[in-house]
């Protein structure tokens, strides 16, 4: 079955094209602007997938807030379209949303828990995965997802810790981090399976921002400099303070486990180049 990978530029799009090998298509935004209806078109019509992961989005958090419409428009908007052009072509669609979209510290994070966004970006990603559900979609929401070597806070933090430079990490935000190789395999098993709602994907365990980093300095031989901080001293968009999401259904349903934060961080970074992880770093459920 071919697989069209909408945001295909992106660190997740990237990590599905890379471990899904030949029969996947990935176009990155410069190639499909997904709130582009006929530009959506085009492309289902021209690739004819069985199935389409979309991995595009707006997922800066603090910029969702002051430019909430921009945010709305691909988070929402974008996917409700999407999602019915998927199922007017009898097309699967897998769409990635977030933990954002729930906020509850005192427990794992289930399925069945009522959502409750409390971000412009997380509001807008809950209308999405909404509109795609009612169009019969698979959503994926996932977490606190990195992949050594390239961007975002995860190398940025290595980066500054590497030249000495000031860096704060907050150590009241906890969560799961999983590499974006892990996630691809689990979006790809969703994508050719039949099942369809929502499921969650994330490694075990539970880290805050500052046992992760200092995790990693360790593993790269990095002193860990940076200076404690909180969510609330850093400001900007909320987040939640402890979102640890359970996996469970994901693997009764797809059969893929994901292991514990710290085994796969010590795999991504033995392989800092590599989107795939071994075989031994996740379990197949029976």
């Amino acid at each position: 079955m071919k697989i069209l990978v909408t945001g295909a530029g992106g660190l997740i799009g990237s990590a599905v094209v890379a471990a899904g090998g030949s029969g996947v298509v990935g176009l990155p935004r410069a190639e499909l602007d997904i709130t582009d209806p006929d530009a959506v078109a085009a492309a289902l019509d021209t690739h004819r997938p069985g199935a389409v992961i979309n991995a595009a989005a707006q997922a800066n958090v603090n910029r969702a807030e002051v430019e909430p419409d921009r945010s709305a428009a691909v988070n929402a908007d974008a996917v409700s379209m999407l999602a019915a052009q998927c199922a007017a072509r009898g097309v699967r669609l897998v769409h990635i949303s977030t933990d954002y979209v729930l906020d509850d510290p005192d427990r794992e994070l289930t399925e069945a828990l009522t959502p409750d966004p409390r971000s412009a970006y997380a509001r807008g990603k809950l209308a999405g995965e909404q509109a795609a559900c009612r169009l019969g979609a698979t959503v994926v929401r996932v977490q606190w997802v990195y992949t050594p070597g390239t961007r975002g806070f995860f190398n940025l933090a290595l980066s500054r810790l590497a030249e000495g430079k000031p860096l704060s990490v907050v150590t009241d935000q906890i969560g799961r981090p999983t590499p974006a190789s892990l996630v691809a395999r689990g979006l790809l098993l969703a994508a050719r399976g039949g099942a369809v709602g929502v499921y969650h994907l994330a490694c075990t365990g539970e880290a805050s921002a500052w046992d992760w980093i200092a995790a990693a300095a360790q593993l790269r031989g990095l002193p860990m400099t940076a200076t404690p901080t909180t969510r609330a001293r850093l400001g900007g968009a909320h987040r939640p303070a402890r979102s640890c999401l359970c996996s469970d259904r994901f693997a009764e349903t797809f059969g893929l486990r994901l292991p514990d934060w710290r085994t796969a961080l010590e795999v991504a970074m033995a392989e800092p180049q590599a989107l795939l992880l071994s075989e031994s770093s996740v379990s197949r459920t029976s």
